[in-house]
């Protein structure tokens, strides 16, 4: 007889709903028939918080986000706060919107695969960039994406899913216009209009955009949209959708720097990091650091 393994799981109710919520019950069923289980459902980064220093003084054999990328995200920079954290093994139930974590990782959604996966308890280091005081894992977008994000509503999203995404995109692209930032990079001055730093592989859902980027290895890749008009824009998606790698534009500077400085030129920065928003008003720093989290996965 296996042992008896105790699971933390913190819901974000607000990135779930309807099969996703299916997927996470059937997840803690399979669980709960051999291991003790504990379902924290947040509504608020407040109550989250608040669950993070309960949990900082338990003892226990796993935690386990339910949500998106953007509560991965979350949770990753509560773990970092806590010394009684940083080494636990962290699992992930993939019932957000884009879930690249998920493409990542390449786990199905399949509940009885994901239980297994959580319990035999296997991990991997993911490298995490940071960008100001936030770590992220995923990405760190500056100017464009981040007024994509900016501009999502929450509640809506939870419902429409991807298509909002979609919508709020096509809505910025008709509307585009040029906030210059100006980089500091490698003892380099350059102004651009958008900056991209990549730690994953994919963007946007399931579209590669970095080829030879992977979380688990500690590789920083920015690239930096100097001129952004809409045709470059629509030569970009080509790229991605197609080729699957941005490095071969030739209107976008690529950079393996460990440290990029960004300051406002014309209007205050806005910044997303792993799909969610975080605000910048003067200037970003983002840098490669030697810190990870374990991951439960194949």
């Amino acid at each position: 007889m296996g042992t008896k393994l105790k699971f933390y799981i913190i819901l974000n109710a607000n990135a779930s709903g309807g099969k996703k919520l299916r997927l996470l019950n059937k997840i803690v069923y399979l669980l709960k028939l051999k291991h003790d289980v504990k379902l924290f459902k947040t509504t608020s980064e407040k109550a989250a918080r608040k669950v993070f220093k309960i949990l900082s003084v338990k003892k226990f054999d796993r935690l386990v986000i339910a949500g998106g990328d953007g509560s991965v995200c979350f949770a990753i920079n509560q773990i970092l706060k806590y010394p009684s954290l940083i080494n636990k093994k962290v699992g992930y139930i993939p019932v957000g919107t884009a879930n690249i974590l998920q493409i990542e990782t390449k786990v199905p959604k399949n509940a009885e695969f994901i239980a297994k996966v959580l319990i035999v308890g296997n991990t991997k280091k993911i490298s995490l960039p940071k960008i100001n005081d936030q770590f992220f894992f995923l990405m760190a977008g500056v100017g464009f994406d981040g007024k994509i994000v900016a501009s999502i509503n929450t509640k809506i999203k939870k419902y429409l899913g991807k298509i909002i995404f979609i919508l709020k995109s096509f809505q910025q692209f008709l509307f585009l216009d040029s906030d210059k930032m100006e980089i500091l990079i490698e003892g380099k001055i350059i102004e651009a209009d958008w900056v991209l730093s990549m730690n994953s592989k994919y963007y946007a859902g399931p579209h590669k955009i970095a080829k030879q980027n992977n979380i688990f290895k500690n590789g920083l890749v920015t690239y930096i949209f100097k001129d952004l008009t809409r045709t470059k824009l629509l030569h970009y998606l080509f790229l991605i959708l197609f080729r699957g790698n941005l490095s071969s534009a030739k209107s976008v500077i690529t950079t393996h720097a460990k440290n990029i400085k960004i300051n406002k030129l014309t209007s205050n920065l806005v910044v997303q990091t792993d799909g969610e928003l975080f605000y910048s008003k003067k200037s970003a720093e983002i840098r490669q650091t030697n810190k990870f989290i374990n991951l439960i996965t194949v």
